[in-house]
């Protein structure tokens, strides 16, 4: 959502006369009309593919408004079923989000949707290596960027390589500069955005060590290919599980 935000101020250009292919009812255009010259920079900001799919959660399955007007919490009939499941004698199952959907009930939820999610994968939580091919191209890009505790530095470091309109863009979006100013290496997110993790808070609110575990099956992918090392919270969530054993 903040990405968006910044290529639509970067290209509102786009947009001036509210008429051209692209843009939508803000008059925003995220994605340039403009043809891009044959060198252009290549750049990519990737995050920590725990976290990441914690935030997706938070975006499109917590909330049950969200959940049901996006439609992108899959499998849909599941977690956002339109009539109930029946079995072979028409006799309607329980719906899961019954016992889930409330106070308290956190840690089972995520773990629920953990389990399922990849029965149907939805685009906001295929793993990162598979977009744009950066499993095999990363090392390609002339700009890497990690939204971890070192987001606003890396922003910075982006800023000041490339100029022009971009630091002040990415700083009317991000606010990096103060955090930058003071040395501040701690990145939590936007308080009054519903889903930044704001680790380690809402991590250890919401995983377990076995749902650490299972998403590792799904996005250890991210890890290897990216070069991404798993957090810290994850692997004291492991050793203190294994420790209990």
């Amino acid at each position: 959502t903040e990405w968006r935000k910044v290529f639509c101020k970067l290209n509102k250009e786009d947009c001036v006369d509210g008429n051209s292919p692209g843009c939508n009812k803000q008059k925003c255009a995220w994605k340039t009309t403009q043809k891009m010259p044959t060198n252009a920079p290549w750049a990519v900001f990737v995050r920590d593919p725990l976290e990441r799919l914690l935030s997706g959660f938070l975006d499109k399955c917590y909330n049950p408004r969200a959940r049901k007007n996006q439609g992108h919490c899959a499998p849909n009939v599941v977690f956002n079923p339109t009539e109930p499941l029946v079995d072979a004698k028409n006799k309607s199952y329980a719906n899961l989000l019954d016992s889930l959907d409330i106070e308290g009930q956190e840690k089972a939820m995520f773990g629920a949707y953990v389990d399922v999610f990849p029965l149907k994968w939805n685009v906001h939580f295929v793993p990162q290596a598979m977009f744009c091919d950066l499993h095999r191209n990363i090392d390609k890009y002339d700009f890497v960027g990690n939204m971890g505790k070192d987001f606003y530095f890396d922003l910075d470091r982006m800023g000041t390589k490339y100029g022009g309109q971009l630091p002040e863009v990415l700083n009317s979006t991000f606010g990096y500069m103060d955090h930058v100013m003071s040395g501040n290496h701690e990145n939590t997110g936007k308080k009054n955005n519903a889903h930044a993790t704001h680790t380690p808070t809402k991590v250890a609110r919401f995983y377990t060590a076995r749902t650490v575990r299972r998403a590792l099956e799904y996005l250890s992918v991210d890890y290897v290919m990216l070069g991404l090392d798993v957090p810290e919270w994850a692997k004291q969530m492991l050793r203190e599980e294994s420790s209990n054993m």
